[in-house]
């Protein structure tokens, strides 16, 4: 019985201690990779405890204290802090949307910063990575001190985006990728949640060519995620709405918008079927998709904490 009690105390303290992504099926060596995948581009190699301490040292200079599981977690808090003010991701992404208004979150976080520190400053510069970080947001905003908000970007949020080139259902095959961007900022009470520049990767998911005696030709695109300015993965779809304010706009060699139908029934992945002839969507054609569903995301003001 004693036992018995011992143990529950001891698995309540350790829950108490241990932050709950760590319980969420997901192994310290898991984690320790999604650290890597972030900062450097992929998982490195030694011992557990020697990759921690690379990753302790490149960002702040020295190694920490504590259980491997909670200095983990306090890297990955410092790189992506979803639940607070967003972490190296969102600094980053703030020091490039200042500085050049486009971002390129799809590369490490390393190099990133070096990318930026090129630009700025000529040369990549000395110290640790949270040193770096915080030089830069001065530089560049002057203020470290960031203007955020945690706001529920709405299902049914209309996005305008435009395809980088033409997609034809002549041509186009099953799997075809083509990166798509956001043309508009997405705002939320005042608030951008997915700046204009934004990029992401459309896929055919199935293709059809028009054929003789009226065949029909079709494209459907899956334009799955877009991630907003704090990291947060953005479904998106073609619904109801975005088909409505679709039907004004016009696609390559005078085809309507409004000749496009939303496929049914629900389950279906979210795109457009196009009847009639082959039809080309062409690159930089700008048309609406919208989000899956509500999602809570950071928001902000782009704009220097003046005073500070």
């Amino acid at each position: 019985m004693k036992k018995s009690i011992a143990l529950t105390l001891c698995l309540l303290l350790m829950s108490a201690l241990i932050p709950s992504t760590i319980w969420a099926n997901v192994t310290p060596l898991r984690s320790l990779e999604t650290v890597e995948e972030l900062l450097y581009g992929q998982a490195q190699t030694g011992s557990l405890l020697d990759r921690i301490e690379k990753v302790e040292l490149d960002i702040y200079g020295k190694t920490q204290e504590g259980a491997v599981l909670m200095r983990i977690d306090r890297v990955l808090t410092f790189l992506q802090d979803a639940d607070g003010d967003g972490g190296l991701w969102l600094q980053l992404n703030l020091a490039e949307w200042g500085f050049s208004a486009t971002l390129s979150g799809e590369k490490p976080m390393i190099e990133r910063l070096q990318g930026l520190e090129l630009v700025l400053y000529g040369a990549e510069q000395s110290g640790n990575i949270s040193q770096r970080a915080e030089k830069l947001m001065m530089d560049i905003w002057g203020t470290t001190k960031l203007d955020v908000k945690r706001v529920n970007l709405p299902a049914q949020t209309l996005v305008k985006v435009a395809l980088s080139k033409t997609l034809d259902s002549a041509t186009a095959e099953v799997g075809d990728e083509v990166i798509y961007r956001v043309t508009e900022d997405v705002m939320v009470d005042g608030r951008v949640v997915i700046p204009a520049g934004t990029t992401s990767v459309a896929r055919v998911s199935e293709v059809t060519a028009a054929g003789r005696l009226g065949k029909d030709g079709r494209i459907l695109i899956d334009f799955g995620s877009v991630l907003a300015l704090d990291g947060t993965p953005i479904r998106l779809k073609v619904d109801e709405r975005a088909t409505e304010k679709n039907r004004s706009l016009e696609l390559a060699a005078g085809a309507s918008m409004a000749g496009i139908i939303l496929l049914g029934p629900v389950g279906l992945v979210g795109g457009y079927f196009v009847r009639g002839k082959d039809v080309q969507i062409e690159a930089n054609t700008q048309f609406y998709v919208e989000t899956e569903r509500a999602v809570p995301v950071l928001g902000f003001y782009f704009r220097p904490a003046l005073g500070q």
